[in-house]
């Protein structure tokens, strides 16, 4: 019968060594697929696998902690309290234990990540915990001294080792290749978070484990079903939250890249208006750029300051409408041909508003020709009942037209511009908006934004 128990015992672990160096690899080509962006290194990070791993760390915690433990009851002469509380000394041993496991866990795969150069090294320390998981769940906490319980040991060992096995792969497949697709990104997320469940669960299973060393059949089988179901849990959990992330950063990047090309066609669409008129190239990129500005001084929130730029790249959209005869007419234009000019507002107004997804645009193609004491066009509108957004950029739209080269002029002089901006306050402009235009022209010493500036410098 002991020859028995002995073979069945050897097999088991040796079944169990098998699972932990499957689980040494597996932490190899996870952190590889995560966190290796290159070829080299890979010897050197199998070697750290296989060095830092937490079956090591464990190892070395418990008998680490039992060196320092025996020195205290040694310096303390506290021999007789030891032989008379030996189950005492023990569970201090094993809590002191765990948690320099858990110490070491931490310290080491922060420095892995280190090595590594990953931007977000909790993802390396949650890897390295949760391969942890697998680590503390393999130590076999029972004994057995007859023939029928041993192969009732020998039979629950194999079955939980297979589980394991199966349970690493799952955490494998779903769980890291997801977690690669994340690491590849600027993640956003406090992923700190993912590390309390497997910290929570090493540190009890590791306490329990060697705590009752000596659980019954039952007991240890009750345990070992306990925490399988916890780490199939982890595995579904952790797959679906990170799912989750890359989801919603993959609909972010989409509505980033959407909206970038809608302000790259809005740009060209600007460029291709301003070409109709060899004196405004470039106009509206301008316009846009000094209406943001203008916004921005006067303290609008980050998103009203980006509408009202993609409202001024598309202001003069109703040029498309106006002969080019007119619009490139050197001569003064005659009261009919300044007639056809002024109904580019209700033409671009026209376009834009079929756009239903961003009615506001429409808001500077019509509005900004009027005056702010009710004297422009279209529809004679006066003071706060003309739409900020369509005042602001009347303020750009004139500031570019005095600093830019034109059939009836060249560009003026900073100062002069100036004084045009301060006679027009309250009478053509929103007092507000020249005032703060005045103080960019202040800011600006070289006088940089004029015709040959282009949007963004």
């Amino acid at each position: 019968m002991d020859i028995i128990t002995q073979i069945l015992g050897n097999v088991a672990n040796i079944y169990d060594v098998c699972f932990m160096f499957w689980c040494i690899v597996l932490l190899y080509l996870s952190l590889k697929k995560c966190f290796l962006k290159n070829r080299k290194g890979k010897v050197r990070l199998f070697l750290i696998s296989a060095f830092t791993n937490p079956l090591v760390l464990y190892l070395v915690s418990l008998p680490a902690m039992s060196i320092p433990l025996t020195a205290v009851l040694f310096v303390f002469n506290l021999g007789d309290f030891v032989k008379t509380n030996p189950g005492t000394i023990l569970i201090i041993n094993v809590i002191t234990g765990s948690f320099l496991y858990m110490f070491l866990t931490l310290v080491f795969s922060r420095l892995v990540g280190k090595w590594l150069k990953a931007p977000n090294r909790s993802l390396v320390t949650f890897v390295y915990l949760m391969f942890g998981v697998f680590f503390s769940v393999i130590i076999r906490g029972y004994s057995n001294e007859t023939l029928e319980a041993s192969l009732s040991a020998f039979v629950l060992s194999i079955a939980s080792t297979t589980v394991l096995f199966i349970a690493s792969w799952l955490l494998y497949h779903f769980v890291i290749k997801a977690l690669s697709r994340l690491t590849d990104k600027k993640c956003e997320v406090n992923t700190k978070i993912f590390l309390i469940p497997p910290v929570i669960f090493n540190l009890t299973y590791v306490s329990l484990a060697f705590t009752n060393f000596n659980l019954s059949f039952e007991s240890t089988t009750i345990v070992y079903i306990f925490s399988t179901i916890i780490i199939f849990l982890f595995i579904w959990a952790f797959y679906v939250i990170i799912r989750n992330i890359n989801a919603t950063n993959e609909a972010i990047e989409a509505k980033d890249e959407v909206k970038t090309l809608s302000v790259e066609v809005m740009e060209a669409l600007a460029h291709t208006i301003d070409a109709k008129d060899k004196y405004t190239n470039g106009h509206s990129v301008r316009v846009a750029e000094y209406s943001r500005m203008i916004a921005e001084k006067m303290g609008l929130s980050a998103e009203m300051c980006e509408n009202i730029y993609y409202m001024g790249l598309l202001h003069d959209i109703g040029k498309i409408g106006v002969p080019n005869e007119i619009i490139n007419k050197p001569a003064k234009l005659t009261d009919e041909e300044y007639d056809v000019i002024k109904t580019h507002p209700g033409i671009g107004y026209g376009i834009l508003s079929e756009i239903k997804s961003r009615p506001d645009l429409a808001t500077g193609a019509l509005w900004h020709h009027e005056r702010y004491d009710g004297k422009g066009y279209p529809e004679h509108k006066t003071g706060e009942d003309i739409p900020l957004e369509a005042r602001i950029i009347a303020v750009a739209d004139a500031y570019d037209a005095m600093s830019s080269n034109r059939s009836y002029h060249d560009i003026f002089a900073q100062q002069y511009i100036k004084h045009e901006l301060e006679q027009g306050k309250n009478t053509q402009f929103d007092p507000e908006a020249a005032r703060c235009m005045i103080m960019i022209i202040d800011e600006d010493k070289e006088y940089v934004l004029h015709e040959t500036c282009e949007s963004g410098e």
